[in-house]
């Protein structure tokens, strides 16, 4: 999944600016909303169109995808994870792009590159890592996450979504 639109985009404003702090931790800046209710919205449009988009990018149908059509129904909470804890998808990690055919692993090891290089200058806020409670698996921030791993940062600020049952 791709990180175009939320990591070292410092210069320009989004909707969210207002609701958002920076914070520290390991060394990293994270920019994040702290509000469920906002994280619930945040998850379910900017994160669902970006995830939409990368899935039609492979040859998937974004409509028919279980952990798609399971955000809206998590409750969405900031807390700190455990790096090393976070699976990623295997569809995801074993994807490529239809149109230009590039595999999702290598153009993730130039973004990785390009992010370590600006987080260890201090030119880059990131956002928070997004994930699913039950799996610990990783929704949103794979570029954020293997950076993170690199670097050997031991945790993270992370959305975390709980299924609810309604």
């Amino acid at each position: 999944m791709s990180d175009r639109s939320r990591v070292g985009n410092i210069g320009r404003r989004s909707v969210w600016d207002n609701r958002t702090t920076v914070r520290r931790l390991h060394g990293i800046e994270y920019r994040m909303l702290e509000d469920s209710d906002d994280i619930h919205d945040f998850i379910n449009t900017e994160v669902r169109k970006e995830l939409e988009e990368d899935f039609e990018s492979i040859g998937e149908d974004p409509q028919h995808d279980a952990l798609l059509n399971s955000l809206p129904k998590r409750k969405w909470k900031l807390e700190i994870v455990g790096v090393g804890e976070v699976r990623m998808n295997p569809l995801i990690l074993n994807s490529a792009d239809l149109k230009t055919g590039r595999e999702f692993m290598e153009r993730l090891t130039e973004r990785r590159s390009e992010l370590r290089k600006a987080l260890e200058t201090g030119g880059t806020v990131i956002w928070p890592i997004v994930l699913l409670r039950e799996q610990k698996l990783l929704v949103d921030g794979y570029c954020r996450h293997s950076t993170l791993q690199e670097m050997n940062i031991p945790e993270a600020y992370g959305y975390v979504g709980r299924f609810v049952v309604k």
